[in-house]
């Protein structure tokens, strides 16, 4: 809200908001490993939003026109099974497929902490 009045939030307010709030306080836990995941809003996707995001998260940017896209007409809890599970199954299956459950379950223990 801007001087306790709700506004709507445009392209240009979240840019403003990602670049004064959201990406400051974010920058000591990123790393070049990090994924930023946002919904198909349209100030979300707005040409301005997304270059933001692209210049903080070259290569990791999971949403509508992002460099991993968001799945067409999916809930917004759904895309971290959309990308991890597919990418956690390609590792985890890497070389020599895991024989037991309890091993499956150490791979996937292992992919997700490192």
């Amino acid at each position: 809200s801007e001087n306790g009045n709700c506004v709507t939030v445009t392209s240009q307010r979240y840019a403003d908001m990602l670049v004064t709030f959201a990406l400051p306080a974010l920058d000591e836990y990123v790393d070049e490993y990090t994924l930023f995941q946002q919904d198909g809003a349209t100030s979300h996707s707005a040409r301005i939003s997304l270059d933001f995001l692209r210049l903080a998260f070259p290569g990791r940017l999971i949403s509508r026109n992002g460099d991993i896209p968001w799945p067409a007409r999916s809930p917004d809890l759904t895309a971290p099974n959309f990308f991890l599970w597919g990418y956690l199954k390609s590792r985890v299956f890497m070389g020599n497929p895991p024989r037991t459950k309890e091993e499956l379950k150490e791979r996937i223990r292992q992919e997700i902490n490192s």
